[in-house]
């Protein structure tokens, strides 16, 4: 199979899996807050938040370097696996000794202080599943990371739904997550081994130096990452109060659960730049442009709905009683242009070998976020964190842009991004006029708001003969995906 049959192959998953992913945990988040108060939802929120910074400290960027090595040599799976495993055992058994001694500090009640540890232990089986499928991406086997993706979200949501039909609290809701993270676990575990091949546990004192010291700036700025997206909740919970955290958790949960779309179809692209990075520079730059370019596309026209519709969609999703959080919706759908970009660069930095540059930078952008949101708040109230998240998302892509143009990797951000601004705006347009219309008449506007943005983009000549090459070339996967697995299947029987 071709690499852009590999690449088209592991994008049409990865977009169907966020697709099917994503409306799964859509309605799962949905499901809690209309199951709850507003003030239970900021509790969770709360929770889920604290569980992600503590998976993410845990995390330090070690399944990446897996990714990464795997790519480059594919005969040391056994050893770097193992030893990978091995570590994040001790990793996870620290976080949860730390945030045992850290939870009963919390100036909350009980209950929050419970599902805070339990939700953190629930993110370590996350993290450990996360160290067989890097195995999956790093072979580009992506459909099954993606069908493992699926099946977690399919699960999450009926253990939820059982436990609110039984009543059994926010505790509850995160034993779900907990019995959901660990089928995730099992399942990748059972692919890697009888895949590829048994990878025993194995200690490996100077492997894991190795691996710990490639991944720790890339996990300090992933880890700071994630921080800065939960920060907003963070902040948010300590400077006013949890209602108006759960006035705002509804439009940023609906706003993030689209985060799933480019965190999915980033994963094809690491083996490449992985690959390509050391070896053909020339090759890597295409890649970037490539990259940055399609997450453009498909980022402006879902900016536009969020920002033109925000009320039809609030109304829709959440009730209501969440309508005036209509100015946060719209500056979080703006902003989601920025962020969808920004999932690339962990991957871009960490192929070549710039992790702590990449932490440097992250570390910039998180300030100046922290920066905002305690002066933004007093002001603006729960507006204030997507106020803060527009800019400091701005920020952070525009410095990654520039540190790349000076290591000789020139995305030429201005030439690619005008084009779909442009459609997005006459998009955005159509959207505005058939807001008020009723819900068959918006169907059709919707259809008619895509078709025009893709009409301007043909009539920029926002493609070159190369890239309509390439993804005519890329589309006919499907003969050599069959081919590929049916000689997996013999050789596994």
């Amino acid at each position: 199979m071709k690499q852009s049959q590999r690449i088209v192959k592991n994008a049409v998953f990865g977009i169907g899996a966020a697709v099917i992913g994503g409306l799964l945990y859509l309605a799962t988040i949905l499901t809690i807050a209309h199951s709850v108060s507003v003030t239970e939802f900021g509790k969770y929120s709360f929770v889920l938040a604290f569980a992600m910074f503590v998976s993410n400290v845990a995390d330090s960027g070690l399944p990446r370097m897996v990714i990464r090595e795997i790519a480059r040599d594919r005969e040391r799976l056994v050893p770097v696996v193992g030893a990978a495993a091995s570590l994040i055992w001790v990793i996870s058994g620290i976080m949860c000794l730390l945030v045992a001694l850290v939870v009963p500090f919390f100036h909350l009640g009980t209950d929050v202080k419970i599902s805070a540890l339990g939700m953190s232990i629930a993110t370590m089986a996350s993290f450990h599943a996360s160290g067989y499928s890097a195995v999956l991406r790093a072979f580009e086997d992506n459909e099954l990371n993606h069908l493992g993706f699926v099946l977690h979200k399919l699960a999450l949501l009926g253990l939820v739904f059982a436990i609110i039909k039984l009543q059994l609290g926010l505790v509850g809701i995160v034993g779900a997550h907990l019995i959901a993270n660990l089928l995730l676990w099992y399942f990748y575990h059972l692919l890697v081994t009888h895949l590829y091949a048994p990878v025993p546990l194995r200690i490996d004192v100077p492997l894991w130096k190795a691996l710990l010291f490639s991944a720790l700036p890339m996990g300090g700025g992933v880890m700071l990452r994630s921080l800065a997206l939960q920060l907003d909740i963070l902040v948010l919970a300590w400077m006013t109060n949890l209602t108006a955290v759960g006035l705002f958790s509804g439009p940023y949960r609906l706003s993030m659960a689209m985060r799933l779309i480019p965190q999915t179809l980033s994963l094809p692209l690491y083996p490449l730049y992985s690959r390509t990075a050391h070896f053909s520079p020339q090759r890597f730059t295409e890649a970037y442009q490539w990259s940055v370019k399609f997450f453009a596309l498909i980022s402006f026209p879902m900016a536009a709905f969020f920002a033109a519709w925000s009320k039809p969609i609030l109304q829709l999703a959440l009730g209501t009683r969440y309508l005036a959080a209509i100015p946060a919706m719209q500056l979080l759908g703006i902003g989601l242009v920025p962020f969808f970009l920004s999932v690339l660069f962990q991957y871009l930095f960490a192929a070549l070998d710039q992790q702590k540059r990449f932490l440097a930078s992250t570390c910039v952008g998180s300030g100046l976020r922290l920066l905002l949101l305690l002066i933004l708040i007093p002001i603006f109230g729960f507006v204030g964190p997507a106020i803060a998240f527009v800019c400091s998302e701005t920020l952070v892509v525009a410095i990654w842009m520039i540190q790349l143009a000076r290591l000789g990797f020139d995305a030429r951000p201005l030439d690619i991004l005008w084009r779909p601004l442009v459609a997005a705006v006459a998009m955005a347009l159509v959207l505005v006029l058939g807001r008020s219309m009723p819900i068959p008449w918006q169907i059709g506007t919707a259809i008619l708001a895509l078709t025009v943005y893709v009409a301007v983009l043909f009539a920029l000549r926002t493609f070159s003969i190369e890239e309509i090459r390439h993804a005519r070339e890329g589309l006919g996967f499907l003969s050599p995906f069959v081919e590929s697995w049916t000689k997996k299947l013999k050789r596994n029987t």
